[in-house]
């Protein structure tokens, strides 16, 4: 039996390895407020935006050299819209709808990239972000085909549970793990499309998260919620650190016993986290993905893996900043997603970032940013290094922007519908009170309780219950391949092309309906690999290996109808479609030049023990859930959702 002193250290060191929100910035985080008017702010970064248009082809709309640049400018449109909505003006409708129509005409022209997907899934995905962006931004159509085209396009790289219950997916080689520690791993999107790549990483999961829900928002279509929710649970199921923070990858392959990636944390695998959760609470008001929010914003801005005492981000090599945790933030901010108390540290961080930016990255007399925070100042133009830049800039003028309302759903007999289908109308706002938030804890308390004999045995039970959480988190990490070095990201490209999902505009007949696997890689192309949207092209840190894993038994299958998100979509989009229904059509691969791939070294697997799993929720049940607590059905609570999602993991055998 535990004595009373040794439950109370555990329950004291049991909170203070729980990030905790604060209620101040830090004293050490360099200047974490922001004394420029929003004037001058909205002037700095349209400066920068000018500056980079500048450096646009005037033939493809992309910034040049497109086989190595070509996700950064992605991630360069979304900025250009996110700024027009920002700052509530349609500036760049016009540049936008030039600027997609180029360069989809040259990936697909030039490199045989159909719908701006290159060989990492990730990168075509950024210009689906910006295409959505712009949808609710300029109320335009056609922006939302292009994004529902990159959204399918990445579908034949995302794990289902049909996929998994067959052991293979035609897009890979190899044979499947259809579980990890008891959890299924459907939801999870692959790397690149090199057949034999069993990497899934949190950026193209993250970055298939957020196009879901944001499609989920604009659509009102249950499709792309469904895909969502299974992102997001495999990310918190798997990739997921005991600290809150996202780690990078996880193995897919059958015999590699889960293996987990130790390359380190990047800030980008948790902004895409938090930016998906942010939608998916707007949409729900579910007070889970408040708190999840709380715990993986407090984590990721207390985390020393790219930041130190200043708190300004800083990764790799060489202390690169990063936009995609900047964005999630906003995002987060902007829906009111979070508690209040961590409302003001957000902003500080944000602040932080752009003061950064500005007064140690920007050229003296110019707009042009170097690629490190901490300086020096930029002297000539990099693409990643100024869109990057400008994220920090967009972000800042966030903070003076209004709390977006809330957009109700209501579920149909067609589906779930908004109370307004237009994207540049004013949502009606809900008639229940807003969700109440859960206080974090003190030591102080914690301590005071401890002394009563009920709340000690309470605490027994947080601590058994912490104990084992934590098991089910502290994965061993078994060997993983190291990355590619920069070099060879920006000389060595190439396409392994499925013919899967993707999807034309109405005057691009599909060649074929028959899905096929290319048998050997294509032509040379794609943006730098396994880095942010907008990070800048920097070596990866060697590998650390080590430990092992233990393998697990498939979880039980979810019914079919929950995967319908994963079905060819049957027809060509209309000049009017709004939904993905009307998804576009199966196409046959591309071929190009043949060029020889990259080599990764291949993990190593460890000795297997078979672990029990128990019966989980399938996707569909958990979408049917959220449709309950959307309308407020018997059994729930309006406003206010205290009750926790069904738990995703199961009991570890000890």
């Amino acid at each position: 039996m535990l004595s009373l002193p040794l439950i109370l250290a555990a329950a004291v060191a049991q909170v203070l390895s729980d990030p905790q929100p604060l209620a101040q910035a830090p004293s050490s985080w360099r200047k974490p407020n922001i004394n420029t008017s929003l004037k001058d702010r909205v002037s700095l970064a349209q400066a920068a935006i000018s500056q980079a248009i500048g450096q646009l082809d005037t033939t493809n709309s992309m910034f040049p050299d497109p086989s190595n640049t070509y996700s950064i400018s992605g991630a360069f449109y979304s900025q250009l819209a996110e700024f027009d909505q920002l700052t509530n003006q349609s500036q760049y409708a016009a540049n936008l709808g030039g600027y997609y129509g180029s360069a989809k005409t040259l990936l697909q022209q030039q490199f045989g990239a159909a719908n701006f997907t290159g060989f990492y899934i990730n990168d075509g995905l950024n210009f689906g972000h910006g295409a959505i962006i712009a949808y609710k931004t300029y109320n335009v159509s056609t922006f939302l085909q292009y994004a529902i085209q990159t959204w399918w396009a990445a579908v034949p790289y995302t794990l289902t549970q049909t996929a998994l219950d067959a052991g293979k997916i035609p897009s890979k080689s190899f044979n499947l793990t259809a579980s990890c520690q008891g959890i299924t791993m459907a939801g999870g999107t692959f790397w690149s499309k090199d057949q034999q790549n069993p990497d899934i990483v949190g950026l193209a999961t993250g970055s298939f998260l957020v196009l879901s829900a944001l499609l989920a928002e604009a659509t009102a279509d249950p499709l792309y919620l469904s895909a969502a929710l299974q992102s997001m649970t495999f990310i918190h199921s798997h990739l997921y650190n005991v600290q809150n923070v996202v780690q990078d990858l996880i193995s897919a392959r059958a015999n590699d016993s889960c293996a987990l990636g130790s390359a380190g944390l990047q800030p980008y695998n948790s902004g895409f986290m938090i930016e998906g959760l942010a939608v998916l609470y707007t949409l729900s008001k579910n007070a889970t993905y408040s708190k999840m929010i709380d715990d993986i914003v407090s984590a990721s801005l207390a985390t020393t893996g790219w930041q130190d005492a200043t708190g300004i981000i800083q990764t790799g090599v060489n202390k690169t900043g990063d936009g995609t945790l900047p964005r999630g933030l906003v995002a987060a901010y902007r829906r009111n997603a979070t508690s209040p108390s961590l409302r003001p540290y957000i902003a500080s961080y944000l602040a932080v970032q752009y003061n950064a930016a500005v007064d140690l990255a920007k050229k003296s007399g110019g707009d042009i940013y170097g690629q490190s925070w901490l300086g020096p100042a930029g002297t000539t133009f990099n693409a990643g290094a100024q869109v990057n830049a400008i994220q920090a800039l967009i972000s800042s003028i966030a903070l003076d922007d209004p709390i977006l309302p809330p957009t109700p759903l209501s579920l149909s007999s067609s589906g779930f519908s908004f109370s307004s289908n237009a994207p540049g109308s004013s949502p009606t706002l809900p008639s229940s009170p807003g969700p109440t938030h859960k206080t974090k804890t003190s030591i102080g308390g914690v301590v005071g309780g401890v002394v009563g004999g009920l709340v000690a045995l309470a605490l027994l039970a947080g601590l058994a219950f912490c104990w084992g959480r934590k098991r089910g988190h502290s994965r061993l990490k078994t060997p993983s391949p190291q990355s590619p070095n920069s070099a060879l990201d920006m000389r060595d490209r190439h396409f392994d092309f499925l013919a899967g999902y993707t999807g034309q505009l109405p005057d691009e007949q599909p060649q074929s309906t028959n899905v096929t696997v290319a048998s050997s890689p294509h032509q040379q192309f794609g943006g730098s690999p396994h880095i942010s949207p907008y990070q800048v092209h920097d070596p990866v840190l060697p590998v650390q290996v080590g430990g092992s894993l233990n393998p697990v038994r498939r979880a039980p299958s979810p019914s079919p109808s929950s995967e319908s998100w994963a079905l060819p979509p049957p027809t060509l989009i209309g000049a009017e479609t709004h939904s993905s229904s009307d998804s576009p059509s199966v196409l046959s691969a591309d071929t190009g030049r043949s060029l020889s791939p990259l080599s990764p070294k291949r993990r190593q697997a460890s000795d297997p023990a078979i672990q029990a799993v128990t019966e989980q929720p399938t996707t569909e049940e958990l979408v049917r859930m959220l449709y309950d607590r959307m309308n407020s059905r018997p059994g729930t609570n309006v406003g206010g959702y205290e009750e926790a999602l069904p738990e995703y993991r199961t009991a570890v055998v000890p």
